[in-house]
């Protein structure tokens, strides 16, 4: 009997980052195509806050080549060797740079934000 292979690959969807005050989603970041894709959820406005630093209200989604800073300044020093021993150990590629933030940044205590990446339903 011969057993044939099937070559089935199953890719992932991009990462969403939210971001949570007081446990209610009130804005993403999802990793898209050459980069980032930042929106405000209708929460946000419900709570009447004020707009994330650099990242403006209205105008629906706002696209970044790069991390935006308020998310990058939420990372800790990629260069730290407590750091790259801990990426190593939880085997998380130092481009994901969502992941990272869910795991390494989500919580501060300057920010009432918290950082959770999306479940994937």
């Amino acid at each position: 009997m011969i057993r044939k292979r099937w070559k089935f690959g199953y890719k992932e969807p991009p990462p969403t980052l939210m971001v949570l005050h007081h446990e209610v989603p009130i804005a993403e970041l999802e990793q898209v195509e050459h980069g980032y894709l930042f929106r405000y959820l209708p929460a946000f406005e419900n709570m009447e806050l004020a707009p994330l630093p650099g990242l403006s209200l209205g105008g629906g989604d706002q696209f970044f080549y790069e991390l935006p800073t308020y998310f990058e300044e939420r990372l800790p020093d990629m260069t730290r060797p407590d750091i790259q021993e801990w990426i190593v150990q939880n085997k998380i590629p130092e481009n994901a740079r969502l992941q990272l933030l869910a795991r390494l940044g989500s919580h501060t205590i300057t920010d009432p934000f918290e950082f959770r990446l999306k479940a994937v339903a």
